[in-house]
């Protein structure tokens, strides 16, 4: 029978327990819809929150080695060596055979390099920096990804540097605070080979710890870090002591200039060198009046070293210099 002839005492027209019923039912359904529609807005609200903000310690793992040898952790999406099996770096001079440097001599930024049999590179693996190792990312420049492979720099690299820093700098430490970048590249043709000689520690002019750079970037734009960032590192005569050091792998070539124009040609390889540069600029508060080419080194303020080095490479001169600061102006 319809509702409309319930016998509950209601007038004509009135809806009835059964309608009104349903009316509550549909009401409710409505009611519970939109809580669970306003808790899945609050929730991914909360997970795009998250993952702005969330600490940068993804490579905690890959740290978790202490620099020690075997191949990089992989943690993100695979990522590959910018070259075949490489080349090494040449044997170093006997020190009990060799005279005190002469102060016209450099720190070479890529060490010389032969032919040998192919180290085998590893597969890389992509992987947030860890903060032992890479300073908090700012909100001005968001990081690169950056593959770290470090070298093998435990207590005795150390005090090497720290001995290498109190002849050079009157500073018997190994720590670095940056406020100087240093561009290089490699005079090689691979990563695997710069990370050879980096990781070889071979005596240099003489004197230990072997050369080295913080980061290298590979040609198809891949970053690799090679030491933690508050660790010096032999890459610059006069600049250890305050600098970063990052190599482009490139051959020297015919001059100079001709290998700059080759990074230049490269744009994966140039915007991970810019993206590396205003990230680092913008974590440690670097002026961009101190990124400076290897070949300029020499002309800096920050320039001091107690035994009268020099350098005498050609990398990166104040032209190509100024060509990278004109691109970082423009990618920012």
């Amino acid at each position: 029978m319809s509702d409309f002839f319930d016998s509950d005492g209601r007038r004509p027209g009135e809806p009835g327990r059964r309608m009104l019923r349903r009316a509550e039912r549909r009401r409710g359904l409505r009611r519970r819809r939109l809580t669970v529609l306003v808790v899945v807005v609050l929730a991914l609200a909360a997970i795009a929150a998250l993952a702005v903000w969330r600490p940068w310690d993804g490579g905690a793992a890959a740290t978790s080695r202490g620099g020690g040898s075997g191949a990089p952790v992989a943690v993100d999406s695979p990522g590959t060596t910018d070259g075949a099996a490489g080349d090494a770096p040449s044997s170093s001079p006997d020190p009990s055979r060799s005279s005190h440097p002469s102060t016209t001599q450099d720190d070479t930024d890529g060490a010389t390099i032969v032919s040998s049999p192919s180290p085998s590179p590893s597969a890389e693996g992509v992987v947030s920096p860890s903060p032992a190792a890479t300073p908090s990312p700012s909100r001005l420049a968001a990081p690169p990804r950056i593959v770290q492979d470090l070298i093998p720099y435990g207590s005795v690299r150390k005090a090497e540097m720290a001995d290498y820093s109190r002849r050079h700098y009157g500073q018997d430490t190994w720590v670095l605070k940056p406020s100087a970048i240093v561009l290089h590249y490699t005079a090689s043709s691979s990563y695997a080979a710069a990370h050879a000689a980096f990781a070889s520690n071979a005596r240099n002019l003489g004197e230990l710890p072997g050369v080295a750079s913080h980061f290298v970037i590979g040609k198809d734009g891949t970053i690799y870090q090679q030491v933690p960032l508050n660790v010096r590192t032999r890459h610059t005569i006069g600049l250890n002591y305050c600098a970063v050091g990052i190599e482009f792998v490139q051959q020297s070539g015919s001059s100079p200039t001709w290998a700059i124009d080759q990074i230049f040609a490269r744009r994966r390889q140039l915007d991970a060198g810019l993206r590396l540069v205003a990230w680092l600029q913008a974590a440690y508060g670097i002026d961009t009046k101190n990124v400076l080419g290897h070949a300029m080194a020499n002309s800096s303020p920050l320039f001091k070293d107690l035994l009268g080095w020099k350098n005498t490479h050609q990398d990166w001169n104040a032209a190509a210099t100024a060509r990278f600061k004109q691109a970082l102006v423009g990618a920012e």
